[in-house]
């Protein structure tokens, strides 16, 4: 199927086996849309049934999620699925459950948290339901159910990334309506660290994490620890300062302070979200510019003394 669609996949069809969800911005260029793809299928003798397919509507469900004008939402009949899940006598049956909904944790914020008790579970020979277990299996439950409609990416705008890390929690956020939720757990080598360490630590997978989104464009990354602002002007006198701000070099950002439970909007959870980019007016002493690229500022400082120099010179002067 994607050798025959090949020419129209990610301009305005998707395909996924023997889906072939078809996108369009106007009624008029989705009748085009639909046409093409029809007659691609009919010159290859393709055939399709009628009581599985549907035409000109607004929504359409596609690998268990439901695209939506407004968002993707989750599918009601696997959240259903999960709702019902009775609680599970072994690990095999947690494992199952666990596995169903991580499949949607991108909607739920603190995933990893809420998921913790159960997950250590898993471990060998750990298997113990207990009320913590119970509490746990319940609340991930009632997080599903009440999971948001994430908003889609607009490529047009500057992406915020809205963080915060303690000693147990990392969470990847953005503004004015969610694109995606991610949130675990520290490893337990990082509970011993400095907070710096760990807040950097957590950008890192933030922003990693989101990489398809970020590489390449200038965003904002929003944290409520005051010591990321200055997250490329420190020493790095520590093996995890030098790692973390290794993995990030590439990337075009900001790091803007927002005191504690001010990185989201106060109506809406915190998430990764969409939002027009701040004015750096308006968080006064409170954003330090972090970008990553070459300098030349040294060699300016300390221009070359060998034969070489005078070529150097030239050189600096041109770039």
């Amino acid at each position: 199927m994607n050798d025959v669609l090949r020419p129209y996949l990610r301009r305005f069809v998707p395909v996924f086996f023997d889906d072939i969800p078809i996108y369009s911005s106007s009624w008029a260029e989705h009748l085009r849309h639909v046409g093409i793809v029809l007659h691609a299928l009919r010159a290859h003798q393709l055939h399709l049934k009628r009581s599985k397919c549907s035409f000109g509507t607004t929504s359409v469900t596609y690998l268990g999620h439901v695209i939506l004008v407004d968002g993707v939402a989750m599918d009601a009949d696997k959240v259903a699925a999960v709702a019902s899940w009775p609680a599970p006598r072994a690990a095999r049956g947690l494992r199952g459950f666990l596995g169903l909904a991580g499949y949607y944790r991108k909607f739920i914020r603190d995933f990893g948290i809420i998921a913790a008790p159960l997950t250590r579970l898993l471990r060998r020979d750990a298997f113990a339901w207990d009320d913590e277990s119970r509490a746990a299996f319940q609340a991930l439950k009632g997080a599903l159910t009440t999971g948001p409609v994430l908003q889609m990416p607009d490529f047009d705008k500057p992406f915020t990334v809205d963080r915060d890390a303690s000693a147990v929690r990392r969470r990847a956020h953005r503004g004015a309506g969610p694109l995606a939720f991610f949130g675990r757990p520290f490893a337990a080598r990082h509970l011993k660290l400095a907070a710096y360490e760990r807040e950097l630590i957590g950008s890192v997978h933030a922003v990693r994490h989101r990489r398809p989104y970020l590489w390449g464009r200038s965003f904002v990354v929003r944290t409520d620890h005051y010591g990321p602002k200055f997250l490329l002007d420190r020493r790095l006198s520590t093996v995890p300062r030098h790692c973390g701000i290794g993995k990030l070099f590439g990337f075009d950002f900001t790091v803007e302070y927002r005191p504690g439970g001010r990185t989201s909007s106060p109506t809406r959870s915190p998430a990764a979200t969409r939002s027009t980019r701040p004015s750096l007016a308006t968080v006064a002493g409170a954003a330090a510019r972090a970008v990553s690229g070459p300098t030349f500022a040294t060699a300016r400082r300390h221009p070359y003394r060998r034969s070489g120099g005078a070529d150097a010179r030239l050189l600096l002067r041109r770039l």
